[in-house]
């Protein structure tokens, strides 16, 4: 049977980047606008042209990779080109001509490891950067040294992403310090959009609406936790040690999203959020069921919930007891505060690991929502006067469960409460 590979027909917007062989290439700007379609597009079109050329596809972390990125490769951008073969074993897809596109992730020293095998002495033509937001600049600086490709002529790191804050190391050093060639695209730019995810993206308030709709690198108009910074408390996952303490926070929702997070505190008392589920449209008791699951083999000293009887009823039914949280709205909000703050060891009192999440809500996803704790915070903003200016007294009641829990962990973990066993 004769095979077909997809036809890549580039939008007006992607023109300009297609053909830019600068060093540094940043796609940045809204959501939708075509950036990972253009990267993963030049990627491959590279390998087919240049002979025995090595190219790279990386995610910050590698299931992530695999779950999506790998999956878009596949399905959109190769198809059933018969010049490319996937071997999944090895991470990689190899071409007819000798060229080699790898992928990976960079969450952790072994996987940092095997980005650093890749390639003839580890030099590489071309790279893909996918969700560039979510890697330090170590990972960054990790990749320029593999620079040093002979396939072709030239050489090039494409990242993608949507806008962050502008203290965000991409923002200073790429855009404002002029490394990289800058290309913006948005939403409007792009027609295969449909109608109704314009619609939702339009629906976005905030700083989500300033960078998913308007693609602006900007920090939150009266952000409640103005020290989160994502380049410092978004840190890889690691082993639990044994002997840490370990606790859940609980908000209850259904069509508002149900959160149930997993914290770790060390011994010099800093907290670590390492396992969350951020789901809607599931009733407690399955939630409850998960909650065990995943807990085997822990020693949960307590549970801390939203004070609704009924639900922590069904979860007690079920093996998960709880306590009421502390619900405290100012001075949950202040400790978070302090815990965000570096101490005087230069170090903040409050972790997040990255793949912290379950499973993704595919609604929340559709609807362009945050789908987890991490993702509230820029948009955790302080309740505006009628001329618009943050009171700074109530937050505003919006895609705040995370945020909820997370208070509900830091006031147990400061001292409200008691620890029991679970």
């Amino acid at each position: 049977m004769l095979r077909r590979r997809n036809v890549y027909r580039p939008l007006d917007w992607q023109v300009a980047p297609w053909r830019d062989r600068s060093p540094i290439l940043l796609l940045t700007g809204s959501a939708g606008g075509g950036k990972s379609r253009l990267a993963a597009e030049k990627l491959h079109g590279f390998l087919l042209r240049y002979q025995n050329a090595m190219g790279l596809a990386v995610r910050k972390t590698r299931n992530s990779m695999t779950n999506s990125t790998v999956l878009f490769l596949e399905r959109t951008v190769i198809g059933d080109d018969a010049q490319v073969v996937h071997y999944p074993s090895k991470n990689r897809f190899e071409y007819a001509n000798g060229s080699i596109l790898a992928y990976g992730g960079m969450a952790n020293e072994e996987q940092r490891e095997q980005i650093r095998s890749i390639g003839s002495g580890g030099s590489v033509d071309m790279v893909w950067m996918e969700e560039a937001t979510h890697f330090t600049e170590d990972d960054y600086n990790e990749i320029m040294p593999r620079m040093r490709g002979t396939a072709a002529d030239w050489r090039q790191v494409i990242l993608t992403t949507n806008p962050d804050t502008p203290s965000h190391w991409i923002h200073r050093r790429l855009i404002e310090g002029g490394e990289a060639r800058v290309y913006r695209s948005g939403a409007l730019d792009n027609p295969h959009n449909p109608p109704d995810y314009v619609e939702a993206l339009n629906r976005l308030t905030g700083p989500l609406r300033d960078r998913l709709r308007d693609g602006r690198w900007v920090q939150a108009e009266g952000a409640i936790y103005s020290d989160w910074d994502a380049t410092v408390h978004l840190i890889d996952p690691f082993p639990i040690p044994a002997g840490w303490r370990r606790f859940r926070s609980i908000d209850f929702g259904y069509t508002n999203p149900f959160v149930c997070q997993w914290w770790a505190m060390d011994g010099d008392g800093r907290l670590y959020l390492y396992r969350e589920i951020y789901r809607t449209q599931r009733l407690v008791e399955d939630h409850a069921k998960e909650i065990m699951a995943l807990s085997q083999g822990e020693a949960i000293e307590a549970s801390v919930a939203d004070h609704d009887a009924e639900d922590r009823a069904t979860l007690e039914r079920y093996g998960v007891y709880t306590q009421p949280a502390i619900k405290d709205v100012s001075p949950g909000i202040q400790a978070v505060q302090a815990r965000l703050r570096r101490a005087g060891d230069g170090k903040p009192r409050l972790y997040m690991m990255r793949d912290a999440l379950v499973d993704a809500d595919p609604a929340l996803l559709a609807a362009r929502k945050p789908t987890c704790t991490e993702e509230e915070i820029a948009g955790y903003v302080w309740q505006g006067t009628g001329e618009g200016r943050a009171t700074k007294e109530e937050p505003l009641k919006l895609d705040d469960h995370g945020m909820d829990a997370m208070r509900y962990a830091v006031m147990h973990a400061d001292g409200g409460g008691t620890w029991w066993i679970f």
